[in-house]
């Protein structure tokens, strides 16, 4: 990914051929996992209703007439559900979020949605312990965290892959210009002015003899 951002010039709807498919494959199996985790929320793990978040934590097994019989997370497995799903989640939205950094997108929008995205992952994965001590507003915390972070991961998706496939062309259709590349490592030229041709990290700028 870090090899992306040293080559001059380089953007998503400039990228090769061999490089759009492997983005398009990987985009589309993550709206896939997308599709199938909001399936499986809105039904037993979670679900859209405060009532159904609850009893995925606390269980229902009081209920006699529950169609479905849901035992009691304990501390540990509510450990487990956060272990599990901090890192792979985590390094999901850092890989979708960094595919976004080089959309030709504001700054504005692109820090939105990274807040957005790990506010929500971290308002969803810690919402169950405060269930299980019987907080009523977690309920509804861990429900908008888990929507949030489907919306963070979907809106990325397709903010990349419509990048990589059909910006390029709408902006060719309306004579526009191709926007200029992101430059996360030298942002400022001003910034590399002052610094003497060197990053303010203190690394050699490839491009300062050029």
């Amino acid at each position: 990914m870090t090899q992306f951002y040293k080559q001059s010039g380089f953007t998503l709807a400039r990228s090769n051929l061999s490089t759009k498919i492997l983005l398009t494959l990987f985009l589309f199996t993550t709206l896939a996992g997308c599709v199938v985790a909001a399936l499986q929320y809105s039904s037993r793990s979670g679900g859209y209703d405060s009532e159904s978040a609850r009893q995925w934590i606390q269980g229902n097994e009081e209920d006699l007439e529950a169609k479905e019989f849901i035992s009691e997370k304990t501390p540990r497995e509510l450990l487990s559900f956060i272990h599990d799903h901090i890192f792979s989640l985590g390094i999901l939205l850092f890989v979708i979020l960094h595919l976004v950094e080089l959309t030709p997108w504001t700054e504005g929008p692109k820090i939105a949605l990274s807040i957005l995205g790990y506010s929500c992952l971290f308002s969803m994965l810690f919402s169950p312990l405060a269930i299980q001590s019987g907080s009523t507003t977690a309920t509804y915390t861990q429900i908008i965290g888990g929507s949030g972070l489907l919306l963070t991961l979907t809106l990325g998706s397709f903010a990349c892959l419509d990048e990589l496939w059909w910006a390029s062309g709408r902006r060719k259709s309306r004579q526009q210009e191709e926007p200029s590349p992101p430059a996360p490592l030298f942002p400022e030229k001003r910034t590399e002015q002052k610094s003497g041709g060197r990053c303010p990290l203190g690394h050699d700028n490839p491009d300062s003899d050029k």
